[in-house]
């Protein structure tokens, strides 16, 4: 087993560029990789992420940290901004790529891979929540996360400007640099925009992700922490009077973590540490079944008395216990659907009579029903099918023969 850190060892990132990592394992390593991801403007050594990484190695995690290859350092001087140009290059589907080539760079290092989890912080947030279907990784703690790529790009008039003038300028506070982006950066967006999506991932997402803002934000605001955790289904932690980077600046001469970042940093170890719960098959499959009416009910921020009494009701049918039911609301359940499309269709049914209870539909609703039909493997016109129809009928109730009609008719 590897010990001695790794500090500024070099690996090759999107395009070809090179970049640099460091890699720290303790001696009493429990096998558990934490890979970290910084943000906008930022590097693997701003501030006091040298002691985020101390924190974790000193609790057994091994720790990786590295700068996305086109975040305008260089090999030679990996702190602040030395190549404009290569900053002006960047784009979120190149720290995509980096992401990737730290990952191989974690197979090539390690005679088997290790468990990997991620930290990333604000723009490293939205990378890592990005991989919310990677297999290689076993939990997610957003750090301040961006919730949308989208909205990091100028709109209207200034949005025509950046176009007619190939480049727009942003001024880093601490070292005075008019930071360059060029205009591709919004057509490499654009090109990529599904693999992008942040909300997509999040909703669909496979794998237990900590959600963590501070509520004195400035930069990114907590909304886009609550808006994360609400796409997840899970509890949004809160750090109180803490700003974007919960009280660490750059430099950072102390030999002490801040007090806002040691809580994250606590909060964080606490979910890595915590265990997802195995259950039997069967139990696994009904549990989804239900966390997906959870999810659903929870969607609109406002789980409603018919609502959870109609959720309460089909635990009840499953013979799922009312403490397995509550659990649901704060706990993660990975998607596990009914292998046969019979019972993939009575779910999709169970999802609609849930949306339709309290009388009241929201686009946020159909959306994450007609998400979930995919994922079940449902064909994407008999979904649409159905919640058209669903209109004709009192109460939105499509009986169950007409129901399965609509299903054969797009039948491959």
């Amino acid at each position: 087993m590897m010990q001695r850190p790794l500090k500024n060892a070099v690996f090759t990132g999107a395009e070809g560029k090179k970049s640099v990592y460091d890699l720290s394992i303790p001696e009493k390593w429990n096998g558990k990789l934490i890979i970290f991801l910084h943000g906008y403007m930022g590097y693997k050594d701003w501030g006091a992420w040298n002691l985020v990484s101390n924190y974790f190695t000193n609790h057994t995690y091994g720790f990786l940290k590295y700068n996305v290859s086109h975040n305008g350092g260089t090999v030679e001087n990996p702190i602040d901004f030395d190549d404009l140009e290569s900053f002006s290059a960047n784009s979120y589907i190149k720290e995509v790529l980096d992401f990737q080539a730290i990952l191989d760079v974690v197979a090539d290092t390690f005679d088997s891979i290790p468990d990997i989890y991620l930290i990333g912080h604000s723009r490293g947030g939205g990378i890592a929540l990005l991989q919310s279907d990677n297999g290689m990784v076993k939990k997610i703690s957003a750090w301040a996360a961006i919730a949308s790529i989208d909205n990091r790009f100028p709109k209207g008039k200034e949005l025509e400007a950046w176009k007619e003038d190939g480049y727009y300028f942003r001024k880093n506070g601490r070292t005075n640099q008019q930071m360059p982006h060029k205009y591709d950066q919004y057509e490499s967006y654009i090109e990529h925009k599904d693999r992008l999506n942040i909300m997509t991932y999040c909703k669909n997402s496979t794998i237990p992700t900590c959600v963590i803002h501070g509520d004195k934000d400035l930069s990114v605001p907590l909304d886009e922490g609550k808006t994360i955790a609400r796409w997840l289904s899970t509890e949004l932690t809160i750090i109180e009077n803490e700003q974007h980077t919960f009280g660490a600046s750059q430099p950072w001469e102390k030999d002490f973590l801040p007090l806002g970042l040691e809580k994250v940093c606590m909060e964080t170890l606490d979910f890595f540490n915590g265990e997802v719960t195995e259950k039997a098959p069967q139990d696994t499959e009904k549990l989804s079944l239900l966390s997906d009416l959870v999810k659903l009910a929870k969607s609109d921020n406002d789980v409603r008395d018919v609502e959870f009494n109609f959720l309460l009701s089909i635990a009840s049918q499953l013979g799922v216990t009312k403490k397995d039911f509550l659990d649901l609301f704060e706990q993660y359940i990975e998607f596990n659907p009914p292998k046969l499309e019979f019972d993939r269709i009575v779910q999709f049914q169970r999802l609609i009579l849930l949306m339709n209870v309290d009388m009241h539909v929201d686009e946020e609703e159909i959306r994450y029903i007609k998400d979930i039909g995919i994922r079940m493997g449902l064909h994407p016109l008999a979904t649409d099918e159905v919640l058209q129809r669903m209109n004709d009928y009192k109460n939105k109730i499509i009986p169950p023969e007409k129901l399965l009609e609509i299903f054969r008719t797009f039948h491959n």
